[in-house]
This record gives C-alpha cells, structure tokens and sequence, in this order.
C-alpha cells in the first residue's frame, strides 16, 4: 500500500484538473440515481394509474437525464485520459532525468534493457491505474453508496437482502488480493528479464552470427519467454476462477430480490413500479461492485509495477554533490592525487597508494600494462567513481567539494570505447557545445583529422551514422569522438587510448593537431601505442595499481626499468608486424 500511496503523490501537482474531474465524477454519480426514480414514476402513475399526461414530461425528464449524463461522461473521460497521458509523460521524464543522475556503478550492475523495461513497461502499466483505477473507483463508491441509501429509502428488507452478499464479496477480494500480488510482481520481473536478454543479443548481434549461435540464442530467448508465459498464466488462472464467481455472488443477489419482490407486489405490499426501480437499482448496486473486484486487479498490478519504479527512484547515487560544493567558474588546471586507493564495489583495490600532480598546461602519459589502473585513474578524475581512500584535487580543491556539473563543464574525455549516438555526424559533433559555429566545428574536426572523410560520406556533416556509428569505421568513429572533445574547448582533456583503432597515417596527422591542440591545456594521454607519447611533458609507468616510475621518454628509456621493456616489446611487435 505504500506505493499505492507514492503514486496518489504524483497527482499533487496537478490538482486543479484533478478537483475538476471529481466535480465531474460526483454529478456522475448523482445524476445516474435518478434514471430509475423517473422509471418508477412513468411505471406506477402513468401505466398503473392509466394517465398519460404525466408521460411527456416524465419522459423528457428521462431522455434529458440521459443526455446530461452522457454529457457529463464525455467530458470526464477526456480530462482523465488526458491526466493520465499528462502524468505517465512527467513520471518517465522524471525517471529518465534520476537515471542520468545515478552513479557508473549503478549502471554497471544493472542491465539495460531492465531499466528500459521499468522506463517503459511498467510506467505504461501505470497509465490504466491512473485513467481508470482511480477514477472508477471513486464514482463506484459514490453510486455504491447512492444506491444503497435509496434502496433503504424505497425497501428495507429487500434493501438487507441485497447487501447480504457483500461481506462474501469482501473477504474473497481480501484472499484475491494477497495470491495475486506476488504473481504480478513476477510478471513485471520477468518481462524485464525479457527486455534486458533482448536488449543484449540485439546488441551483440554481429557475435551471435559469428558463433553460429543462433539457434542456441533462440532456445534461450524461448526460455525466457515461456517464464513470462507460465507467470502470466498463473495470474489468470486466479482471474478466471475468481472474477466469474463474485458475479455469480452478486447475480444471485438479483434472484433473491426478484423472488421477495414480486410475493411483495402480488401481496399488495410493494408497487410494481417500486419493485423496477429496485431492480434496476440492484443492478446500480452491483455493477461497482463487480467493477471494483475488476478494478482490484488494475490496482494490483499497478502495485507490482510502481514497485519496480520506486525501487529504481530511491536508489541512491554513489557520486552526489556534496550540500558544501562549490562551483569554479575558472580553472587553471591542476590536478592532484594525493595517496589515492580506489576499488571497484568489493572488489580488490586497482589503485594504490598514486600520489602524483599534472601542472597547468602540463601533458602527462599513463602507460603500463593491462589492468594496471590506467582507465581508473581517468575515472576518477571525471569523478565517475569516488576514492576508497585519500583525496583527489583540482586547483587545491577536493573534488568531492565541487558540484559535479562544475567540474565536467572544463573536462573533454575521449574513452577508447567510442560512443557515438544514432543521429548525424553533426549532431554528434556538437552534442558538448550545441552552439558552435560552422567555421568552430569545421576547425575541429579538421584538427581530430576528420573532416575530409566527412566530406566524402553521402551527406557531408549531414549523414546518418547509424546505431553507435555503425556506418562508420573504428578510425572514423575515434576522430569523431576525438574532433567532439576538441569543439569543447575544455581546460583538461583526457585522452584514453584515443588513436588506437586509426592507422599509421591517420595516427601520425592526430598527433601533429594534438601538438597545437594540447598546447596551454592540462592533459592526461592513456596510450598503448607508447610512439605516440614521446612528446609527453612526463610519463607515469603504472603496474598492478601503483606508480614504478616517472620521468619523460628518454629519462624512463635510460633507467632500463618497466617503461624501457614495454618500450621495447613493442618496438619487436611493431618490427614483426
């Protein structure tokens, strides 16, 4: 019930539309009491009574009632859809813009396509709660309440026959509810496995061809999908069992009144216009009762999926501004690690003990061999991730003492892992500086060696490049990603194994821009390719997450130490390629 309560929040603020649509529902209900008032009167003093001049207006009272009511319908049906639509949009922005919030941590452990599936699935499941739940529920209580007050008012005992069943209907939901909420919620788990499995084969098609596996990646697929299948089933099988036999309860309710009714009217005890103004009234009675068994279920599974959405809402981010931050306008680029540890969740520590400073302007060189603590250390600095111990500084300040957007604002990384976004190349280009000019984004991507690629694609600057730069080479995408971070003009630029899918050529031009590209700017180059970072002001050699040496390329060179046997390994690498 607590989510229950969650979701009712949302609709704080929109309380206008929402008070407006309670008036609606209200007269709804009111008005729907009084068709059968108008039915017994025609019944008992126009046909029993044999006088018709009571029928016109009797009957223009009827169809205008109708009318009125239809009226009333239209209208609360489009203000509540539109409510709906309007919050399910305001809740899945929200949900998307905390994502964007959350730590790399978080989306290390959690799959894609199982945030997908509580962005999408489970907010949509959502939208019938808050159109119809919400709303049916409150008219059906008012008409439940109506109509009982009535049938009092025209018959008690008959009125006492009715409700009879409600007790029944009660404890049932009761039983209902507590076996079917489990099985919801494993619906709403399972389908986001399905998504997450989807989500990652359709990623990684390429591999799966490859392997020859799809057969094998079908198998599983079905697998998951029969899961979902057995889950879903089990759910219904409650349904069926369950819905059918309280509208029995309640059509048996209608015999009992029948029955009692028409020994009344032969009796001389009730009217028989009475006795059709109960009936139908019954049938007031006991049709929000059925909805609301209907109703139940929407609740249910709306439980089960804002579940799953508060779940996503109140995890916390590992990286948070801290409430002391501050904001640097300026930033001359000095950056500091002072006796740094770091470890990935529980994981064994990949950093420690790094205590080293980049001066501003300063270009430094991170090299050692894989697993080293290389790409940590470039982590660290954009603060995707925090220290387990020590401090690391920028301009003398912590970085946990600055605002994060602060911070990023002067950082560009390029990752050896290029991400490009399924738009165009210019789109791509100007995703860290919308606002560029022509000539600023044509500089840069001449600068990153891009632009005359560009100009040869079908549509220049223009030209869709697919999914993750599908459409693309390794090369191309890398002088993107490359030419992107340039347009940015940060102070700090990070460059993690940025040239290592361009070729000799391309390679050599990148690094003859990188020369005046680099220039005034702090620089941290990650490279394996150990030729391209001859002209680093220093090189830190890293191995096992510690520093072994540091001093420029011919100092390392000379002290016969782990850089000058990298060096040297490659050299025979290259000599054998």
């Amino acid at each position: 019930m607590r989510s229950l309560k969650r979701l009712y929040l949302f609709f704080l603020p929109y309380w206008k539309t929402v008070l407006l649509s309670t008036v609606l529902i209200i007269a709804q209900a009111g008005v729907g009491l009084v068709p059968p008032l108008l039915q017994r009167a025609i019944v008992d003093r126009v046909i029993a009574e044999r006088d018709l001049t009571r029928l016109a207006a009797l009957l223009s009272a009827l169809v205008g009632t109708y009318v009125l009511l239809t009226l009333l319908s239209m209208a609360d049906m489009y203000i509540r859809h539109a409510l709906g639509a309007r919050v399910i949009v305001d809740m899945r922005v929200r949900l998307y813009g905390y994502l964007q919030r959350l730590s790399l941590s978080f989306f290390e452990r959690t799959s894609t396509g199982e945030l997908m599936s509580r962005v999408t699935n489970d907010v949509e499941a959502l939208e019938h709660f808050l159109t119809h739940g919400t709303a049916l529920t409150f008219v059906d209580l008012l008409r439940l309440v109506g109509a009982a007050v009535v049938l009092l008012f025209l018959d008690r005992r008959l009125a006492l026959l009715v409700m009879l069943p409600v007790p029944v209907l009660a404890v049932c939901l009761r039983t209902f509810n507590r076996r079917v909420r489990p099985l919801y919620r494993r619906v709403r788990d399972q389908l986001g496995s399905i998504n997450a499995l989807l989500q990652d084969r359709l990623s990684g098609m390429p591999v799966v061809q490859a392997f020859s596996q799809e057969e094998r990646e079908l198998r599983r697929f079905a697998g998951e999908s029969e899961a979902y299948y057995r889950a879903r089933v089990a759910g219904v099988g409650y349904m069926s069992l369950f819905f059918p036999a309280m509208n029995l309860v309640s059509l048996m309710g209608t015999v009992i009144v029948l029955g009692f009714g028409a020994k009344a009217v032969v009796r001389g005890e009730l009217s028989i216009g009475t006795l059709v103004a109960f009936l139908s009234y019954v049938t007031v009675f006991y049709d929000p009762v059925r909805r609301l068994v209907d109703i139940d279920n929407v609740f249910q599974q709306a439980i089960a999926a804002g579940d799953r959405i508060f779940e996503l809402l109140d995890t916390t981010s590992d990286i948070q501004d801290a409430p002391d931050a501050i904001d640097l306008p300026e930033v001359r680029g000095e950056v500091c690690f002072n006796d740094v540890h770091f470890r990935y969740g529980t994981g064994e520590e990949v950093l420690r003990d790094v205590s080293f400073c980049i001066r501003p302007g300063e270009t430094v060189a991170l090299v050692g061999p894989s697993g080293a603590g290389k790409t940590s250390i470039a982590n660290l600095i954009c603060r995707f991730y925090d220290p387990s111990s020590g401090s690391i500084t920028l301009d003398g300040h912590d970085l946990r003492k600055l605002r994060l957007a602060s911070l990023r604002r002067h950082l560009a990384v390029v990752l050896q892992d290029t991400f490009l976004f399924n738009t165009t190349v210019r789109e791509n280009l100007l995703y860290g500086k919308p606002d560029a000019t022509e000539e600023e984004l044509i500089a840069a991507a001449k600068a990153a060696y891009a632009h005359d690629f560009i100009m040869d694609l079908p549509n220049g600057y223009d030209t869709e490049i697919g999914e993750r730069g599908v459409r693309l080479s390794g090369g191309q995408k890398q002088r993107l990603a490359l030419a992107r971070a340039i347009l940015v003009n940060p102070r700090i630029l990070i460059l993690d194994e940025a040239t290592s899918s361009v070729d000799a050529e391309a390679e050599y031009l990148i690094q003859q821009a990188l020369e005046s590209v680099l220039k005034g700017r702090t620089a941290l180059v990650i490279a394996h390719r150990l030729s391209t970072i001859r002209n680093a002001d220093r090189i830190i050699a890293l191995e096992d997450g510690c520093i072994k040496e540091v001093g420029s390329h011919e100092e390392l060179l000379s002290h016969d130490g782990l850089y000058s046997q990298l060096y040297r390994r490659q050299l025979r690498l290259d000599v054998g390629e």
